[in-house]
């Protein structure tokens, strides 16, 4: 069963498309922004045409059943090798060489009846002919929304809860010695503070039995 990714924190943890020079998070960049659009039914309509080779949209078998069956053709997108009609930021890394910079794909299923995706996923290859089918996911419309939301440095940093950052989690040993440090401390000064002011006193006591009457 593949899973569906609901939101960023999602995609960010199955690591798709990290990290360089691999191509994935930019070519999903890509696609949400410029490819489908989202309507208040959650439909996917589509914006570029599969049927057509748009930007190197290629029929996808799904011979081995990466996918789940459905009635409806499936395309890929994302074959660096075979188009160059995406954007520069998508395939500036490419090197042309068997490594990582080829790897990952989208896989849409096409409803050309009435231009929708009906899904999308993402994967990447396992080898130079095989795709994954432990690192293939679909991409729900909410993760689609989520990501049209987001500039496409925003999205490929990641964003960070800054709280969470600067929040440090110590042992409760140490915590024990921090409170008795504490403690200590607070009974050094209390014991100071008494003896200033037992000086005090003698010192006015003194004074008083040697004022000259």
């Amino acid at each position: 069963m593949v899973r569906t990714l609901k939101n960023l924190s999602d995609l960010k943890e199955t690591r798709f498309g990290q990290p360089r020079p691999r191509h994935g998070l930019s070519l999903l960049w890509w696609f949400a922004h410029d490819c489908v659009q989202i309507d208040f039914n959650g439909r996917m309509t589509a914006e570029c045409d599969p049927e057509y080779r748009d930007f190197g949209f290629d029929l996808f078998y799904n011979r081995e059943r990466l996918l789940p069956y459905t009635n409806l053709p499936y395309y890929e997108v994302g074959n660096l090798s075979s188009t160059d009609s995406l954007p520069h930021y998508v395939t500036k890394n490419y090197t042309g060489q068997s490594d990582n910079s080829n790897i990952d794909r989208i896989m849409v299923s096409f409803n050309s009846s009435w231009n929708i995706f009906e899904k999308i996923y993402v994967t990447q290859h396992s080898d130079e002919v095989h795709f994954d089918q432990n690192h293939t996911y679909c991409i729900s419309t909410d993760l689609l929304k989520e990501i049209k939301q987001l500039s496409r440095d925003k999205f490929l940093k990641g964003r960070t809860n800054r709280s969470e950052q600067l929040s440090i989690s110590m042992p409760p040993s140490v915590q024990r010695r921090q409170t008795n440090t504490c403690q200590s401390w607070k009974c050094r000064c209390a014991l100071i503070g008494c003896g200033v002011l037992i000086l005090l006193a003698a010192g006015v006591t003194l004074y008083c039995l040697l004022k000259p009457k």
